[in-house]
């Protein structure tokens, strides 16, 4: 859906400067969208104040409130400007804020950090949209330049807002009547209401305490410091989308951009042999691995070869990188690859997909070694989140065979954003500390081992799964009871309460844990 005619000429980013003509509407969207960004500058010192104290998350509702600020002061910006977002905008607009409010949901660093992730690609598919009119197909090498581009872009916004977008001589010339009067108003005011405000103060020693106390912020060198980069830091987060969401000020790119890119390429002879020598490795190392799975437990646990922990700690996370190195090089020599003759294509094609079968062959050895360690040692974060990795490596390798291979390589890169996209909101859903904490208490259950000082260490996400299991724990060996004073120790209790950092997890297991009722053992 093409956007209506915008009210801002767009600004051509490799063109050299050039005089603007002064547009008076122009000129006061443009200040409207500078005043916007100072505002929310301040409103996230309000917002995010204590981010940097050590005693306590401040990460919770408080970027939901801030993000949906900054959207609804996109829209309204572009009301102003008479450019209403289009269906595709809307979408972005709701995946971020999707983002956001998980922020307020969920406990786990890990997950927390998944989220920023999201509200980035969000970010870069908006400035893909802002650039190129519409989410088309695009090749590696052009998701590349749009993320480098699109981060030079929120660096400099702020900084060309006020330098270049404002053209503060013509403001001055048309508005400088009203800024001096509104100027002169302040000289006369302030010294007349500190006088009399001093007078007042000295007439009523109840006035003079609300007045202290009011005016009492607690200001300290550290806390200004503090006040000053959440305001920086804010500020710059609104420029930086909504110069480009409202003024589109720089987002025209030039057609020739690609010529940035390298032009050297490699020839038929070099990537048959890469590829074949490469497929004979990985089909070497796939008919030992066959040997374990035929051979059994006595093959992995001999005496001459390697033990349960050998086969899986040292071979997993090696297998999952051998992976991601995989559809790395494929796509690397995809695009330097440009064949004279069909032969050429077709030997790339054949070799790209022996190498496809050979690597998921190769993610199957890697999951039955996860299957192994976690049956002996548990599940951690890190196997965890590993393994879902290595599950969106294969859905890249799926899309990348029946994409890139049947020549439709536009359609990989969008295909693998949103798929990861759709990957971390499902890791919401999931919860894995929860999941991670089932996993572990199966194993207490069947009298396995269990690390009960790493399972208390999980996020407040894990606590209700936790606190539910302790009815159903057996008394032998006091591990309710271990497992409950260990919870009651949790770091959540210690986080500093206040309605900025309100987060749902964190909230629930608060309550749980704060019960004078104590779970009774079996």
């Amino acid at each position: 859906m093409n956007e209506p005619e915008m009210l801002v000429e767009p600004i051509n980013l490799f063109e050299p400067k050039h005089v603007k003509s002064f547009n008076s509407m122009r000129q006061m969207l443009t200040l409207a969208t500078l005043g916007t960004c100072l505002l929310l500058g301040i409103l996230g010192t309000l917002l995010f104040d204590g981010v940097f104290s050590s005693n306590g998350k401040f990460w919770g509702i408080n970027v939901a409130i801030f993000a949906l600020l900054l959207v609804v002061s996109l829209l309204l910006l572009r009301k102003l400007g008479q450019r209403p977002l289009s269906i595709t905008g809307y979408v972005l607009v709701v995946s971020g804020l999707f983002f956001t409010i998980t922020m307020a949901w969920r406990d786990s660093l890990i997950l927390n950090g998944l989220s920023l992730i999201g509200m980035l690609l969000t970010i870069n598919l908006a400035f893909t949209l802002g650039t190129r009119r519409k989410l088309q197909p695009r090749y590696v090498s052009e998701a590349l330049f749009d993320l480098s581009w699109s981060t030079k872009y929120g660096i400099s916004s702020y900084y060309k807002l006020m330098s270049q977008d404002v053209q503060w001589k013509e403001v001055q010339r048309r508005w400088g009547a009203e800024g001096r009067a509104v100027l002169r108003g302040l000289v006369i005011t302030i010294p007349l209401l500190i006088l009399f405000g001093l007078l007042l103060i000295a007439s009523d020693a109840r006035f003079e305490r609300m007045v202290y106390d009011l005016l009492d912020w607690g200001f300290t060198p550290k806390k200004v410091t503090q006040y000053v980069v959440i305001f920086i830091l804010c500020g710059w987060a609104a420029a930086a989308i909504l110069r480009g969401g409202v003024l589109k000020q720089g987002l025209t790119l030039n057609q020739d951009y690609q010529k940035n890119f390298p032009t050297w390429t490699l020839g038929t002879i070099e990537i048959v042999m890469l590829l074949s020598t490469l497929n004979i490795l990985f089909l070497g190392f796939i008919a030992v691995q066959f040997s374990y799975f035929f051979g059994g437990d006595a093959l992995v646990q001999s005496l001459e070869g390697p033990t349960y922990a050998d086969y899986a700690r040292r071979g997993f996370f090696q297998l999952v990188t051998v992976a991601l190195l995989v559809i790395t090089l494929l796509l690397l020599i995809h695009w330097l690859h440009k064949p004279s003759r069909r032969l050429g294509k077709k030997l790339y094609q054949l070799l790209a997909i022996i190498m496809v079968v050979a690597t998921m062959i190769i993610e199957i050895s890697a999951t039955h070694r996860m299957y192994l360690y976690t049956s002996v040692y548990g599940l951690t974060e890190l196997r965890f989140y590993t393994s879902v990795f290595m599950v969106w490596l294969v859905v890249l390798f799926v899309w990348f065979s029946i994409t890139v291979l049947r020549g439709q390589q536009a359609r990989f890169t969008f295909g693998a954003i949103l798929s990861c996209m759709v990957f971390i909101g499902l890791l919401h859903v999931v919860n894995p500390d929860a999941k991670i904490a089932e996993v572990n208490l199966a194993r207490l259950q069947a009298g396995q081992r269990f690390d009960l000082s790493y399972v208390t260490s999980l996020s407040a996400d894990a606590i209700p799964t936790l606190y539910a299991a302790l009815d159903n724990i057996p008394k032998s060996k006091n591990r309710c009871q271990d497992l409950w004073r260990n919870l009651k120790s949790h770091r959540v209790l210690w986080v500093e309460k206040d309605w900025r950092n309100f987060n749902l997890a964190r909230h629930e297991a608060w309550k749980l844990l704060s019960s004078p009722s104590e779970p009774k053992c079996q």
